[in-house]
């Protein structure tokens, strides 16, 4: 990685009232951002901006067992 130039990171967060999903971005600032604009049409499906964090494989592999 060249110096001064940030990587593309996937967060995983959450809605507030549940359910979670997952934004590819350089920041957590710049992931929630693009949160807000996907769900920004969205009553339901609000994300929380305090649940923000950088996925790991365990987290992926935790979370998308509630589809099993």
């Amino acid at each position: 990685m060249a110096r001064g130039k940030l990587e593309v990171k996937q967060w995983m967060y959450g809605f507030v009232g549940g359910g979670w999903n997952s934004e590819w971005a350089k920041t957590r600032k710049g992931a929630i951002k693009a949160a807000k604009l996907r769900w920004k049409d969205s009553p339901t499906l609000v994300p929380n901006e305090d649940t923000f964090h950088l996925a790991t494989e365990e987290g992926l592999r935790s979370a998308m067992s509630l589809f099993y």
